[in-house]
């Protein structure tokens, strides 16, 4: 199984790549810190892991390193957009304003472009799996999190 997942180098990323690369799954795994994604490699079982430092908001890089780690597994089977950020703002502060744009960029549209390497390639393939892990924010709002 081959495995693409942003945000991977803390938290729910960093967890779901040692999940799967316990059930012996290939990576690619995507973060902003190249270091931290070695920290994370360093102790993962299985030598195969492939790791892209990338910023997710950068829709050029993101799409590269997608397409990368598909060509280099000749194939990917899920992929999973988990890069987030969590930055206190409220819309009543003037220099809150460029911080949601910066959490929007991050939280919400950079899963489009984390996913579209990989479309074409899984419609081809006719199987593949992309899972969008969102904020519960997006459900109901937090105190001083309006973004």
């Amino acid at each position: 199984m081959n495995v693409f997942i942003t945000g991977a180098s803390s938290g729910i990323g960093e967890a779901l790549a040692r999940e799967f690369a316990a059930r012996g799954a290939r990576l690619g795994l995507a973060a902003r810190r190249i270091d931290a994604l070695q920290a994370v490699v360093a102790t993962l079982p299985g030598q195969q892991h492939l790791i892209y430092g990338v910023d997710v908001t950068n829709t050029e890089a993101i799409v590269a390193a997608g397409r990368a780690f598909d060509a280099a597994v000749g194939g990917v089977d899920i992929v999973i957009a988990n890069a987030g950020i969590s930055v206190g703002v409220k819309t009543e502060h003037y220099e809150d304003l460029a911080q949601f744009r910066r959490v929007f960029e991050t939280n919400v549209f950079s899963m489009p472009a984390t996913f579209h390497p990989f479309i074409a390639p899984m419609k081809t393939r006719r199987r593949g799996t992309l899972v969008g892990i969102a904020s519960v924010a997006g459900i109901r709002g937090l105190p001083g999190s309006d973004a």
